[in-house]
């Protein structure tokens, strides 16, 4: 904004939020009365985005692409399930070349190069829930036996009173 005669000129504010991305397995498991495990699955899969970036001084600034799949289910203790079909495919074309001889129009086809890269990845989750019951106390695992103490088992020395001068 600039103010006529002389005055300030503001620029406009921008704010980056930074955002996770990868994987997100997220899920909720709740133990029935019939002794079932009813399951809510939400995978997550993101990646970056440079086909809808956007430049900012000089500053690429990536947009997410985020999919992602929710699901319940019930299971029994040991039963599996797998969830598959989370699909990135990806092309990429990069093109390069020479400043000013690449832009002529015959000549300049052998000052470029043209890479592609193509990419194809798929999530798949597989789990398997079991129900966790305590020990009773005869069944407590032993902890390791040391053949010598592992740390010295005497009493501390108790601090000595500073000397007089």
């Amino acid at each position: 904004m600039q103010s006529v005669g002389g005055g300030t000129t503001t620029a406009p504010a921008i704010s980056i939020t930074f955002k996770e991305y990868g994987i997100r397995l997220s899920f909720t498991p709740i133990l029935m009365a019939d002794g079932t495990i009813h399951l809510k699955v939400k995978p997550e899969v993101s990646t970056l985005d440079y086909s809808n970036a956007i430049t900012l001084s000089g500053f690429v600034l990536p947009a997410l692409s985020t999919r992602r799949v929710e699901s319940d289910m019930s299971l029994a203790d040991g039963q599996t399930f797998a969830i598959a079909g989370l699909v990135d495919n990806r092309v990429t074309e990069l093109m390069q070349k020479v400043p000013g001889i690449g832009d002529i129009p015959i000549l300049g086809k052998l000052f470029q190069s043209k890479s592609l890269n193509k990419s194809k990845n798929e999530l798949l989750v597989i789990v398997t829930p079991h129900i966790v019951r305590p020990l009773t106390p005869d069944q407590i695992p032993h902890g390791p036996t040391f053949p010598q103490p592992f740390l010295d088992q005497s009493k501390p020395v108790p601090p000595s009173a500073p000397a007089a001068k």
